[in-house]
């Protein structure tokens, strides 16, 4: 089966390129184009190597060896914090990265690939379909920034929240010290919590050391990969910070871009579309089954929060996503579409709270 979908792509890519202007290359002769690419993933976790692997892989067979990405993961080369400015520069051609880490730069950022809370989106499709519609408004802000986007790289559920100490309701959020990334470090500071930014490789280490309370960054299966089932006493339940989203996206130096040959720019598109399949297909199920290895885990307790506590802070999250409009021209947009495209799938009374007007 691997055999055939690889002979399907390069058979998609003989006729992409065919459509190309014709390029003359001297006999015998063949450019090698060597990358760099950075990751917030750690290294020997499924969402690096299930997804960053086999997409380097792809693309260095796909195009014969043509185009080489080397890839490095969680502040190996640079804190990840710096990969935005890294790529923008050139220092690496390009980084399949989490967009909430460039808040500064844009508001919207803070909201890309649909890192909501409250977010009543579900599965694959829905989250797609919504990803599809809301990629242009970040492209342009990442265009405005001197970077090229080529979107969604892959497919998220939904993260968990997981706690050294028990948070039985809203009111035990007050005064808490929780790890997160994006809107949800607003999110919480609008529950009374403390947001503490770590990266992926400082987490078991905050959990260990109470440096954090709680922590929220992937599903059971990465966390558990992480070993943060090692630090972890309490599970709190449902994942009201966040709904699934886009782990990362991927981002690119515009000048390396620019060189690339027509049909080696499209042996990356396929490549990344063979990532967002195949990594619905392994995060979802293998995330389930994670899980139970952490419910069945004695020493881990998990806590299912209040309706109406739930229903209050589905509203807390609203209200961030209302100020956003006034944060900026791209987040404005951004919501104003996301409001559209809850109401296409159903979600009116959400939509409605958004300001969508049928």
């Amino acid at each position: 089966m691997k055999k055939l979908i690889i002979r399907t792509m390069i058979c998609t890519i003989f006729l992409l390129s065919s459509c190309a202007p014709i390029q003359t290359i001297p006999e015998g002769e063949k450019r090698v184009y060597e990358w760099r690419m950075v990751t917030h993933q750690i290294e020997g976790t499924s969402r690096y190597d299930g997804t960053i692997i086999p997409f380097v892989e792809t693309v260095k067979e796909i195009t014969d060896g043509q185009l080489i990405i080397e890839p490095y993961g969680s502040d190996i080369l640079f804190p990840t914090t710096d990969s935005f400015d890294m790529v923008k520069n050139g220092v690496v051609e390009m980084g399949a990265l989490y967009t909430g880490f460039w808040s500064g730069k844009d508001p919207v950022f803070t909201l890309g690939g649909g890192t909501i809370p409250g977010d009543p989106i579900r599965g694959f499709e829905e989250h797609f379909y919504r990803t599809e519609r809301l990629e242009p408004i970040i492209n342009e802000a990442y265009e405005q920034h001197g970077i090229k986007n080529l979107g969604a790289f892959d497919y998220a559920p939904e993260e968990v929240l997981i706690s050294r100490v028990p948070i039985e309701g809203i009111e035990d959020f007050k005064g808490k010290n929780i790890r997160a990334a994006g809107v949800a470090s607003q999110f919480y500071g609008a529950l009374g919590a403390s947001s503490i930014s770590l990266s992926a490789s400082e987490i078991y280490t905050g959990l260990q050391l109470g440096t954090v309370d709680a922590a929220e960054f992937n599903d059971f299966l990465v966390n558990g990969e992480m070993g943060l089932d090692e630090v972890t006493r309490y599970i709190i339940e449902p994942a009201i910070h966040v709904g699934p989203s886009t782990d990362k996206e991927l981002i690119i130096n515009p000048k390396a871009w620019e060189e690339l040959p027509e049909d080696l720019k499209a042996a990356v598109y396929v490549a990344r579309d063979k990532v967002r399949y195949e990594s619905a297909i392994a995060y979802g199920v293998e995330s389930q089954i994670a899980e139970q290895k952490w419910r069945d885990n004695q020493d881990i307790e998990f806590i299912e929060l209040p309706e109406e506590d739930l229903e209050e802070m589905k509203e807390i999250g609203f209200d961030l996503l209302l100020d956003y409009k006034e944060e900026s021209e791209f987040s404005k947009q951004y919501v104003e579409e996301y409001a559209q495209v809850l109401a296409e799938l159903g979600y009116l009374e959400d939509a409605e709270k958004l300001g969508y007007e049928e």
